[in-house]
């Protein structure tokens, strides 16, 4: 069975995309999207998932910024909306972050979001 469910949040509820096996219950795994939010192929794997007897969800990870992203892989303009999406998201967390973890991108989580930001920039 395939669904969209309503995560309820601590300050808000956002969306995700559900795909459950035929038996219940099972183990579940969580599907992160790129920049392109949860499209058709975040979607089919979801959807695999379930037919190897997992439970797939995948949340949207862009809902404060932009609830339902559904991005084409093959088009320009969404690569750069979605990267656009992907900085908004990332530079509130590295702004958290103390700068004695992040001067010469040491840890492995500060490097990630730093090529993120130079991808866009």
């Amino acid at each position: 069975m395939k669904d969209r469910i309503i995560v309820e949040g601590r300050d808000r509820a956002f969306g995700a995309y559900i795909a459950r096996p035929k038996a219940l219950p099972a183990p579940a795994v969580v599907v992160l999207h790129e920049v392109f939010g949860v499209n058709a192929d975040i979607r089919k794997t979801c959807d695999e998932l379930a037919e190897q007897g997992f439970i797939g969800v995948a949340p949207d990870l862009f809902w404060r910024q932009e609830p339902g992203v559904d991005l084409s892989v093959t088009s320009e303009p969404d690569w750069q909306h979605g990267l656009r999406l992907m900085t908004g998201m990332l530079v509130p967390a590295i702004l958290k972050t103390p700068p004695t973890s992040w001067r010469g991108c040491r840890s492995a989580r500060v490097r990630l979001l730093c090529s993120a930001i130079a991808s866009v920039a």
